[in-house]
């Protein structure tokens, strides 16, 4: 019996496809066509977003290493151009020290 049903209901959607017209056929043959292109393109757009994001990631991770070692190097000029520093080596150049001619500049 319910075979019976099952192949009357197949029947029956297929009598109904028959009855549509071609233009019904085009139509939601686009339909479907449009929205299998759109799912694959979201897809495409979302995986591209994802690799963007991750490029971001490693951007940023290199400039804050980049902003380290700049700090670093800043660190050890200001340490090196201390006043105490610069006349130790010029007493060991043989230079006197006179407290006017001293001066730092950045």
């Amino acid at each position: 019996m319910r075979d019976d049903t099952k192949e009357k209901d197949m029947l029956s959607l297929q009598h109904r496809i028959r009855k549509f017209s071609r233009i019904e056929k085009a139509f939601y043959a686009s339909i479907i066509l449009t929205a299998i292109i759109m799912a694959v393109g979201i897809i495409f757009l979302q995986s591209r977003n994802l690799q963007q994001r991750q490029e971001i990631s490693h951007l940023n991770s290199q400039i804050t290493q980049k902003q380290t070692e700049y700090d670093d190097v800043k660190q050890e000029v200001n340490e090196l151009m201390t006043r105490e520093r610069v006349t130790e080596i010029a007493k060991k150049a043989g230079l006197s020290n006179k407290t006017g001619n001293i001066q730092k500049v950045d």
